[in-house]
C-alpha cells in the first residue's frame, strides 16, 4: 500500500513536470510566432491554426498560391532556426 503512494506521487510529479514542460514549449512557439514577419505569421496562422488550404489563403490575400506557400515555408525554416539553433 505504502509503495502504491509512493508511485503515485512519482507519477504526479512527473505530470506535473510534463505539464510545465509543454506549457514552457508552447509559450516559445507562441513568442516564436510573434517574430515572424506579419505576413509570413499571418498565413502560417492560417494555414495550421485555421485549417486553410494555400489556395483559400491566396484568394482571401488577393495574392498568388506560390506566393503562400513561399510565405508559410520561409515561416517555417525561421521556427526550425529558431528551435534548433
Amino acid at each position: 500500500a505504502a509503495s502504491d503512494v509512493y508511485k503515485r506521487q512519482i507519477a504526479d510529479i512527473a505530470s506535473v513536470e510534463l505539464t510545465a514542460y509543454k506549457s514552457m514549449r508552447n509559450e516559445q512557439l507562441r513568442r516564436a510566432i510573434a517574430a515572424l514577419p506579419e505576413t509570413q505569421r499571418r498565413r502560417l496562422v492560417m494555414y495550421y491554426f485555421d485549417g486553410l488550404t494555400y489556395e483559400e489563403i491566396a484568394e482571401r490575400e488577393r495574392c498568388t498560391h506560390p506566393a503562400v506557400i513561399k510565405s508559410v515555408k520561409a515561416a517555417i525554416s525561421k521556427l526550425k532556426k529558431y528551435f534548433f539553433k
